[in-house]
């Protein structure tokens, strides 16, 4: 695996490095924390990652037109949640953006069912800090595409 680069702006501005890299953190496990929830096709750690309200709208830019859905994070959390081989899926070059209770994550991926090679693309989340102070998963836009 890459190492993850990690980027900030708009933080607060008296936030010391050590604090706007420890926020970084907590972000960023967020985001590890869904991966590995999804490999392993993990409910309950799903509906950890993702705020009751999140969304997740695919772009599949393989083929001759552009092709979007959009629906309700539950209903996609109901088709991972069933019995097959590990959804692997790992970042590079993760880059950060958080302000107050709002954080971006941006990122290529590749995607991996069990083994075999599915398909790369980018990842964007949005991240929303909760009441209880954890980083939820809001929005989650990704793109399909052949891999390099």
């Amino acid at each position: 695996m890459l190492p993850l680069i990690v980027a900030s702006c708009g933080t607060a501005p008296h936030a010391s490095d050590a604090d706007v890299k420890v926020e970084q953190d907590l972000i960023l496990r967020a985001v590890q924390d869904f991966f590995q929830a999804l490999e392993a096709r993990e409910r309950v750690r799903l509906e950890h990652a993702l705020h009751e309200e999140a969304t997740v709208t695919r772009i599949d830019t393989r083929g001759d037109s552009v092709s979007i859905s959009a629906g309700d994070g539950r209903d996609w959390m109901e088709s991972v949640c069933v019995p097959g081989p590990p959804l692997i899926e790992r970042m590079q070059n993760a880059q950060v953006a958080f302000t107050g209770n709002l954080a971006n994550v941006w990122t290529y991926y590749d995607f991996h069912i069990g083994d075999e090679l599915s398909h790369c693309g980018y990842d964007a989340f949005q991240l929303v800090k909760t009441d209880s102070e954890d980083w939820r998963i809001l929005g989650v836009t990704y793109t399909i595409e052949t891999c390099p």
